[in-house]
Parts: C-alpha cells; structure tokens; sequence
C-alpha cells in the first residue's frame, strides 16, 4: 500500500527543543525533492514570507505568494512546494507540546483559527506587524544557537507565542477570547486526541471517559463552545482525512477505506457519499479534471 510521505521534523543542531526555523533557501537544501511532491507534515508550521512570489499547495488549495504575510499550516495537513522558488521566505516548525506549556496557550492552540480551520487557511497580512514578527524570527534563531539551558525552553516558547498572538490579533477572523476557561481547554484537549486517533473510530464514550467527564455533560459543553456537537465535528473531521487521502494518496479506494478504520469498503462508501453526495471514487475523480 502506497501512503503519504511523511516530512520528519528536522531539528536544529544540538538542539532538544521540537522548534526551529530555516531561510527557504536552506530548507530546499536539506530537503532538495521532498518539499516538491505532496507529503504530510505531523508539526505545526509557520511560512513567513519576505520578498518575491511563487505558490505553494496546501491540501485543496493553491496559496499565491505575498510579500509581507504569513501562512500557518497544521498538522496532518498535506503540503507541496511549487517550482520555481523566487522568493525569500522563513519557515517555522514546532509541535503542540512544545506550545502548550500552560493552561492558557492550550486553550489559545485549541480555538485559534490559523491552526483549527483546514477549509479555510490562515494567510495573513502583517501589514505593519511584518517587522516584528520578523525579528521574533531572528530571536528564535539566535536563541537556537546558544547553548542550551533549562530557561531555554522558556524563552523560545514565548517568543513563539508573540508570533502567533500577534498573528491573531492581525488576523480578521479571530474569535479568541484569552480569559481562561475550563470548557474551551476541554474541547481543545478532546480535538488533540481525535487527531491521534482518528482511524480508530473511537466512540463518544470514549473521549469523554479519557476527559473524565460525563458524556452528556461533555456534548452540552462542546456545543456552546463550538456550535456544533462532537459527533458532528468528529464526522467533518474524519470526512477532510478521506478527502486528503483521496485527493493526493496514490493507494486504491478499499486501501484508503483499511488505512482510516473501515473493515468494509461498502461502509465506507456508503458514510461517504451519505455526506458529500458523491462516492470515494467520484471525488478522486473530480479532483483529477
């Protein structure tokens, strides 16, 4: 069975922290065919880009290079640079447990929309802002550099989490609301765990056990703070992962339905054409024209 490539995370030298930064130039070097066929990334990722254009494609959409404005990139997104590169950019990798150091930046990892919203991608202008985040960059870099120390950890997480508050804070669809609360950190806490288990089919029962929660205390919660229920989410959620794997996964439609969970390959037809209204190949298809 043919699965996606997998971009492994590339540290810095001598460096122990799930964080790091490249000029674009260097990533192509360490990196010099991979980046321009489709590959998953399991990381969060950051493109900040400086001058010139170009494109890049990420799962259904093809992202038309700006000076000055940033891209954000979640995990298990699919991700293939586009020839030729002319332009200058920045590219930024971290994991969620690198971020979520408190209570707070868990919740804010969570609901933010440049990580949690794979239909509609976050590409931002920074306008004004450009300049500082650039420099957060350059700190990141620098600070990588040094030797290591245990406040370390500390001082890149923060400068990190400038770069995304700012981003919100620029950002016209931000929603986030960074008063701490117990049910947004709960929600966030459940999304995590769907994301690495999804070709489990776990049920409800499930996660909310995980959560140490009542289910129906949890569904009410999930719905005020997302307006939706979680079954909802968790099939929207599963039916972007079967795009993914039918729009760029050279495997056959029985081999995609085996990798994300389903033992019959007519169950699988059957879910999906009763929520898109076309069948797995009919998608594949369509996205070949």
């Amino acid at each position: 069975m043919n699965d996606f490539k997998i971009e492994p995370f590339l540290h810095s030298e001598n460096s122990p922290h799930f964080i790091t930064t490249k000029g674009i130039s260097d990533l192509l070097l360490s990196r010099p065919s991979q980046l321009f066929q489709p590959h998953k990334i399991l990381f969060n990722c950051i493109h900040l880009f400086c001058e010139g254009e170009g494109s890049i494609n990420i799962d259904f959409k093809t992202i038309n290079i700006k000076e000055r404005h940033i891209l954000f990139v979640s995990p298990h997104q699919i991700c293939q640079f586009n020839t030729p590169v002319n332009y200058k950019s920045r590219v930024m990798i971290f994991t969620e447990g690198f971020l979520c150091q408190s209570r707070l930046q868990t919740q804010f990892y969570g609901e933010t929309n440049l990580f949690n919203d794979p239909l509609n991608i976050a590409y931002i202008n920074l306008e004004d802002r450009f300049e500082e985040v650039l420099l957060l960059f350059d700190c990141i870099q620098s600070e990588l550099g040094r030797p290591y120390r245990e406040i370390q950890s500390t001082i890149l997480n923060n400068y990190l989490f400038n770069i995304l508050l700012i981003s919100e804070d620029v950002s016209t669809n931000s929603k986030i609301k960074l008063d701490f609360c117990g049910d947004r950190l709960l929600v966030s806490k459940f999304k995590s765990l769907v994301n690495k288990n999804l070709n489990q089919h776990l049920s409800l029962d499930y996660y909310s056990e995980a959560l140490n929660i009542n289910l129906r205390t949890f569904q009410k919660i999930f719905l005020k703070v997302e307006n939706q229920t979680p079954k909802q989410w968790l099939i929207n959620r599963l039916i972007l992962e079967i795009k993914r794997n039918l729009t760029y996964n050279e495997s056959s439609v029985s081999e995609v339905a085996y990798s994300l969970g389903f033992k019959e390959l007519t169950n699988f037809t059957k879910f999906f054409k009763s929520k898109t209204g076309m069948t797995p190949t009919q998608f594949r298809n369509s996205q070949k024209m």
